[in-house]
């Protein structure tokens, strides 16, 4: 459950705000106002737990009582918005809200007090692991700065949304498990699993339990996907198809397939069709011949069992690749899932649509337990010089694309002999290849998607490189090549910088680290004998700003 609790600090200035601003403006899809005439009013107002319900099935949000209506107060007179609403009990009031909600939710309510008069906010959460109703069956939802009933495909698409819901996990009752499933398959992946699990022996009726294809001997939707017959898929399924495609730079199709299959045999497919789109590289570099993949498997494997594990199986639609020579594209029917975005899911925790069906390709070790997909798709991307792989959603479906083809030998020479690299190194190795330098405010953007604490990473790896150091001018601190490595990293012209560098690579990790400095602190820090001089340097630093005057003056980071 994710709460979205606003400070008092916060409630206080919404409160504000109401004294010159009409509260219909003021509404959005976190905030609701309701006024009543008293503590019974309240508890008779069904619209309350309507809105309550609303709230959760959202993003969760904040109702504030004692807001009278925009609209019943005479116009810009807007103080009058402002009546309040008596002092309650909040444990009672609060099991009485939670009466008429089902399942009763962990409502947090207080007593907020404004220029002598008092407010109750009511904190909703938002509840992710399950839909959220009135006692009389209502499902609301927030749409805007308002609450209205859901549509039946509103609901049907949010309990699909949910943590707890697991499509792959439904039995398929009165099935018979020998004839669902395809025999050559299960033999080839009987064998394939006493592999990989170094296991002595494994019977052919036990394998389906062991792998979690069935259930107490019940056939699930996960394990007839993987394993089953064509055609018992499309009829107890739906018609899912799979798609490969190689376009030539003119547009000339070199594959072009289509088709229907349990994922076992899709990934068979798509593999062997993967390989012949692939070729090896001879690479030269300083005397040394290295062979390097056009295309990189691994990252290949990744986001393809990304696509068939987290797509809506409830959906219409194919996972397709499509390749056109200088890159590759994987699209999933479905959309993000769990709190996952394009923009996030470098750094969320996983989050599994097809719980079932990812547990059984976790033990089958097609699928990494830890969640490790993205990153390693995006290191096995880094190494060969080419960019983190990109995530959007679009028309109902999710898509990553890849750069193919490209090819920085510096780098990928460089992550052959030092297979320790990380993202973060690899990021900064990329960034500074040819251009011989980058800012560490645009660093720290790149970084941010894929590390929780992107400064912490940028100072691990610069430490840790030695092909880059720390610089710095009266425009920012940059990270650049060393004079050793630039050649080496394809740099032509490299970073001037002049001799009061140092000082600002040490101002600026100074005030990284404690947020404001005074002058006394800086003057210290940068070795000036008087004051002035630090006044001077600062003064030119176009990267920092001071607020207040006289002995109370405080140095800050300009935000990037």
């Amino acid at each position: 459950m994710i709460t979205t609790f606003r400070s008092f600090n916060q409630l206080q200035q919404v409160l504000v705000t109401l004294e010159t601003t009409a509260s219909e403006r003021v509404e959005s899809e976190s905030i609701e106002f309701k006024n009543y005439e008293s503590e019974k009013a309240l508890h008779n107002a069904k619209e309350l737990a309507e809105e309550i319900v609303a709230l959760a099935n959202h993003r969760g949000g904040t109702i504030i009582i004692g807001v009278v209506d925009s609209s019943n107060v005479p116009h810009g007179q807007w103080e009058r918005q402002l009546s309040g609403f008596p002092r309650v009990d909040l444990a009672t009031t609060k099991e009485r809200l939670r009466g008429k909600l089902n399942p009763k939710i962990d409502l947090r309510l207080e007593q907020v007090q404004h220029r002598g008069v008092n407010f109750l906010a009511i904190h909703v959460p938002v509840r992710s692991d399950r839909l959220v109703a009135t006692t009389s069956g209502k499902v609301c939802i927030r749409d805007g700065k308002s609450s209205r009933p859901m549509t039946p495909d509103e609901i049907e698409t949010h309990i699909k949304s949910l943590r707890t819901y697991d499509w792959s996990a439904e039995d398929l009752e009165g099935l018979e498990v020998g004839v669902a499933l395809d025999a050559t398959s299960v033999a080839e992946a009987r064998l394939d699993f006493v592999r990989r699990r170094g296991l002595a022996e494994l019977s052919a009726s036990a394998f389906p339990e062991a792998l979690g294809a069935t259930r107490n001997g019940v056939l699930t939707k996960g394990g007839l996907l993987f394993l089953g017959n064509d055609e018992v898929i499309r009829q107890e399924l739906g018609d899912f198809e799979y798609r490969f495609s190689w376009k030539s730079a003119t547009g000339a199709l070199k594959i072009n397939e289509i088709w229907r299959d349990s994922l076992w045999n899709a990934i068979k497919r798509s593999k062997a069709l993967f390989d012949q789109c692939n070729t090896e590289l001879s690479i030269e570099f300083r005397g040394k011949v290295y062979e390097a993949p056009l295309l990189d498997p691994g990252v290949f494997h990744e986001a393809y069992l990304n696509a068939l594990v987290h797509r809506d199986y409830s959906s219409d639609g194919m996972v397709s690749v499509t390749f056109t020579g200088d890159r590759m594209v994987i699209t999933s029917p479905g959309s993000f899932y769990g709190g996952v975005t394009a923009d996030n899911i470098g750094l969320h925790e996983p989050r599994h649509r097809n719980k079932t069906l990812a547990r059984m390709l976790m033990d089958y070790q097609l699928v990494d337990r830890a969640g490790m997909g993205v990153p390693r798709m995006g290191i096995n991307s880094l190494r060969y010089g080419r960019g983190f792989p990109t995530f959007r959603e679009a028309s109902g479906s999710v898509e990553v694309s890849m750069e193919a083809e490209h090819l920085r030998p510096g780098i990928f020479v460089l992550s052959v002999d030092d297979e320790e690299l990380g993202i973060p190194e690899l990021v900064i190795l990329n960034s500074v290849y040819e251009v011989g330098h980058i800012s560490v405010d645009l660093l720290e953007a790149r970084l941010g998607r894929i590390s929780e604490n992107p400064w912490s990473a940028i100072c691990r790896s610069v430490a840790r490189l030695d092909a880059v150091e720390f610089c710095g001018t009266n425009e920012g601190v940059f990270i650049r090549t060393t004079e050793t490595w630039s050649n080496y990293l394809g740099v032509s012209r490299p970073f001037r910088t002049t001799q009061t560098s140092e000082k600002h690579v040490k101002l600026h990790n100074y005030l990284k680290q404690h947020s404001a400095a005074s002058n006394a602190d800086l003057t210290e820090l940068l070795g000036h004998n008087h004051s002035s001089q630090t006044s001077t340097f600062l003064r030119g630093a176009k990267y920092v700003y001071r607020t207040g005057n006289g002995p109370a003056a405080r140095w800050q980071l300009k935000s990037p």
